[in-house]
């Protein structure tokens, strides 16, 4: 079973969060950061790409009120520029003849995860899904990694989590899952994934399937 984080890993979704967080920021006023400085954050969640323009939210109200208009930005144009990240069809396609079973965690919540993979040209659909608001608490904790396991009938011995986060890595290793970097996503500079103590590197989605291979998995 090979589950796979979405923003940054499965899809190429920045010019769709960046637009939004551009929109947002002028609306109040503050000029947008550049796509390059969203690119590093975006897979930290919305309040990191918030604070690119807004410094830290330590204002609880304010970030919630800025939260809540990023997500009804992004959610009016969800999928204007998203694909899936490249090499990721081939990987999926190759999965289909084999019939390997694969699976989706990630914290965004599930009014936009639904739409957007509907509209993602997926050549073999996920077993499972499960968004920031399927299980509780979010990565890094290992819950939503148990819980998409356990609705996929998958043993944490025979499965592996991708994701290109520290907390995707952190969550895969407290289920007891093999947990591999994806270095095609969004890194920063200042958290490499080499700090992030995973059971490997992965440069592309061709690594993936080099690395089942190997594996016999």
């Amino acid at each position: 079973m090979v589950l796979l984080d979405l923003d940054g890993t499965l899809a190429d979704t920045l010019k769709d969060l960046y637009a939004a967080l551009g929109r947002v920021s002028r609306a109040h006023g503050r000029p947008p950061p550049s796509l390059d400085q969203t690119r590093e954050v975006a897979s930290q969640g919305i309040r990191s790409m918030l604070e690119l323009s807004w410094g830290s939210l330590s204002d609880t109200r304010l970030l919630a009120a800025l939260r809540g208009e990023f997500l009804d930005c992004y959610a009016a144009h969800l999928v204007e520029e998203t694909v899936l990240m490249p090499g990721v069809s081939a990987l999926l396609e190759s999965w289909r003849k084999e019939g390997r079973p694969w699976g989706i965690v990630t914290n965004k919540p599930a009014f936009l995860t639904t739409p957007l993979l509907a509209a993602l040209p997926l050549p073999h659909p996920p077993a499972v899904v499960i968004s920031g608001d399927s299980a509780s608490p979010p990565k890094p904790d290992p819950a939503p990694v148990l819980r998409a396991l356990a609705q996929a009938g998958a043993s944490p011995h025979r499965a592996c989590f991708v994701g290109d986060a520290r907390r995707d890595i952190q969550a895969g290793q407290a289920a007891g899952v093999v947990s591999l970097a994806a270095l095609w996503g969004y890194l920063s500079p200042a958290d490499p994934p080499e700090r992030w103590q995973a059971d490997g590197l992965l440069r592309s989605p061709s690594d993936l399937a080099a690395w089942l291979g190997q594996t016999g998995s």
